[in-house]
């Protein structure tokens, strides 16, 4: 990983709540302040795709809804039903994935930007080996398509970028989500499991517990620095 001196493109993973988007933004700002060019987006399985039919779904009455701690309703596909879809969904997913991906990562990195990704294509990947089978009792195939994409990015000048924290820490700092509260914590333990997974060799893991925004910002910069010096 060459960090600073050309193109790169690098991926902020971690569990909910973690502040993946706050250094996302502290990172962007500091490379455009060295006079980088700077590209920043979020890929993830179905985010994309949600915007796009979830509004037609909602009138064919296939969504259920959950109660927040906050007293919000939170809307919810129906398991049955997206059990059903699934094929059709997953089709839909990786189309809407490699559109967004073509636009937001490719084109910037071959223009000369550095990129930066929130989650990225090895979280998506976590959908289709963990969530679904979890929540449906369906191992669905993986898109080609997303592999594809996933095997392209690790081939360039890449490098993940892994916040962690306990999941005390985790629950003393997240505001309220979109996910329903029971599941929350065992959604955050199948995140940590498949992060685990990630290749070290390029990846760098930041423990964030008990750190401020800032230390933590200067910890992920110091990070990058030393591979882009080693």
């Amino acid at each position: 990983m060459n960090f600073g001196s050309y193109a790169c493109i690098i991926t902020v993973i971690g569990p909910v709540g973690v502040g993946k988007s706050t250094q996302m933004r502290l990172m962007r700002n500091y490379l455009r302040s060295k006079k980088i060019r700077v590209s920043s987006t979020f890929i993830k399985s179905s985010h994309a795709l949600t915007y796009i039919i979830e509004k037609p779904l909602m009138l064919f009455g296939v969504y259920e809804a959950a109660p927040s701690e906050e007293g919000i309703i939170r809307i919810y596909l129906r398991r049955d039903v997206f059990a059903r879809l699934l094929p059709l969904w997953c089709l839909l997913d990786a189309l809407s994935i490699a559109t967004k991906f073509f636009f937001s990562v490719y084109i910037p990195f071959k223009l000369g930007f550095t990129v930066l990704i929130e989650e990225g294509l090895t979280m998506t990947l976590l959908t289709y080996g963990v969530i679904f089978p979890h929540l449906l009792k369906a191992n669905p195939r993986v898109p080609p398509l997303l592999l594809n994409l996933l095997s392209w990015i690790r081939k360039q000048n890449h490098v993940n970028v892994v916040l962690d924290a306990t999941d005390d820490e985790l629950v003393r700092r997240r505001k309220s989500r979109s996910y329903r509260q029971n599941e929350l914590m065992e959604y955050v333990t199948m995140q940590k499991k498949w992060i685990e997974r990630l290749d070290s060799r390029d990846t760098i893991f930041i423990d964030t517990n008990g750190e401020s925004i800032i230390r933590t910002h200067k910890k992920v910069l110091m990070e990058l620095e030393k591979l882009r010096t080693g």
